[in-house]
């Protein structure tokens, strides 16, 4: 068994690689082949999603009629290898039009699954400019098998590692939306979603905390029907504003086997109101949302505490939509635990409110390639009961500073031994206290004006014991918020001009 398992895996390994390497032969850059490939895997596995539909339909004497039957179907054009041009010029063409046209009769109707194939389709393009080579990469693809968890398992770790090598050569660009694995991964052991749990990301990217989150979920745990429809169909909630970042996390959701996923195209601060009914809102947040952008005033006057800064208004957003006793846990760079002006009013509104329990203080780099900021993760969870007035819904933080997670703080990240993501979690199911780790009561925070950001009580001596290296990420994450400053200033400046 474990030998067959193997085999397929290398199999997997390989029909990948050789329609990456068909693509590079074609002159497809590494960005545009993962984008080439993830709507070839997206219409493969909603081939095999309609054919287990028609197979349930039948069995069940209620018939299934095919979205994209005929010609249309993946199982038709696809097979059409012999006659490559004529394959090339069908995709183009007439399937594009079908999976893109407004016109109800002409495309694949009005609902939301059409609106979502649109929303795809109207954003990628096939890159493939000859048909000899389109038809061996739709070959490769056609040998994957979705409908198989070795090939879903393999495809999700191949995927990922693509993503990943592409953020590491386009960190201005793939940098907004990778996530690394571990922090994720300890994130999601923090949060702990559970069934029947509404899980939302409001800047899901490509769907890495929802794809682990669903995992987590699905750990040791077996579904009834009804239980496995909820899991399939409403659990499992997001927006995001970039169409091929949205086409990413889409596949990324297909591959961790969740083909009903809620996730929608929308800039989040746009659609932001602060009056979220309570069916409305979600049991498990988990998000990496943008910093250093700056947002009009216009959307500014969605939010009650008004900021330029998207990482003030994002905290925001997830307070306003995290419901009675849910559970989040958001990556906020460093400036938001203790700048002032919106920053500390959200802060206090945080503590007054929610129970902010664990902050977790990342190390300066851990976000390389893409960004040297220091970040942390800030876990909190909205009271099942508002507190009375004139309390904290917080009494104590617990900090853990994290200055190892098993990587080097360097561009290539390569992995290091003395990683402390398990010391972190272990400790913080017993909230224990040790030379990493401690615990701040609320008053202390508030004396400090709401500073939230985290002074490790028993380091005597900063220079003393932090890495040269860490000194001078720190540096350079300050003078990149200094850039930032200066940069808000020149707006301003020229406004006033």
């Amino acid at each position: 068994m474990n030998f067959n398992i193997d085999h397929r895996r290398q199999e997997v390994q390989q029909i990948v690689k050789n329609a990456c390497d068909q693509l590079n032969a074609e002159g497809v850059d590494a960005r545009n082949y993962v984008e080439q490939l993830a709507w070839l895997f997206f219409l493969k596995a909603f081939d095999e999603a309609e054919t287990r539909r028609e197979e349930e339909g039948a069995f069940d004497d209620t018939p299934y009629e095919r979205r994209l039957s005929g010609p249309y179907a993946w199982s038709s054009w696809a097979r059409d290898t012999d006659h490559p041009d004529r394959m090339l010029a069908f995709v183009n063409d007439k399937l594009w039009d079908k999976l893109t046209n407004p016109d109800p009769k002409k495309g694949l109707g009005d609902d939301l699954l059409a609106q979502r194939f649109r929303r795809i389709f109207d954003n990628v393009r096939n890159h493939c400019r000859r048909g000899v080579s389109f038809a061996r990469v739709v070959q490769q693809v056609d040998k994957l098998h979705f409908s198989e968890e070795t090939d879903v398992h393999v495809l999700s770790e191949i995927y990922e590692d693509l993503l990943k090598r592409v953020a590491a050569d386009s960190a201005g660009y793939a940098g907004e939306f990778y996530t690394q694995r571990h922090i994720i991964r300890a994130m999601v052991e923090v949060v702990r979603p559970k069934p029947g749990d509404r899980v939302y990301d409001p800047c899901f990217g490509t769907a890495g905390f929802l794809g682990e989150a669903a995992d987590y979920i699905r750990r040791d745990k077996s579904f009834s029907g009804k239980q496995l429809d909820i899991f399939q169909k409403h659990t499992f909630y997001g927006l995001e504003n970039k169409p091929l970042t949205y086409l990413l996390g889409t596949m990324n959701m297909i591959l961790h086997g969740i083909e009903g996923a809620n996730l929608e195209l929308a800039n989040t601060l746009e659609v932001h109101t602060q009056n979220v009914d309570e069916k409305s809102k979600y049991n498990v947040i988990l998000s990496n949302p943008p910093y250093g952008g700056k947002m009009d005033q216009t959307i500014q006057t969605n939010f009650r505490v008004h900021s330029s800064a998207t990482e003030c208004l994002f905290v925001q957003h997830i307070m306003a939509n995290l419901a009675r006793g849910g559970r989040a846990g958001v990556v906020i760079p460093e400036g938001v635990l203790f700048r002032g002006g919106s920053d500390l009013k959200v802060r206090q509104e945080l503590l007054e409110h929610f129970n902010v329990h664990t902050i977790l203080s990342l190390p300066a780099g851990c976000f390389l390639p893409y960004t040297g900021v220091k970040t942390n993760v800030i876990f909190f969870n909205r009271p099942k009961t508002q507190p009375p007035s004139g309390t904290m819904a917080t009494e104590t933080v617990w900090y853990y500073e994290l200055t190892n997670d098993g990587f080097e703080l360097k561009q290539t990240r390569k992995p290091i031994d003395g990683g402390q993501l398990p010391d972190f979690l272990a400790k913080w199911k017993g909230r224990m206290d040790g030379d990493n780790s401690w615990t701040v009561l609320t008053d202390e925070i508030v004396k400090r004006d709401y500073d939230l950001s985290a002074k490790n009580p028993n380091r005597k001596d900063d220079y003393e014991h932090h890495p040269a290296l860490e000194l001078v990420q720190s540096i350079r994450a300050k003078e990149e918020r200094i850039m930032e400053l200066l940069g808000e200033l020149e707006e301003i400046l020229e406004a006033d001009a």
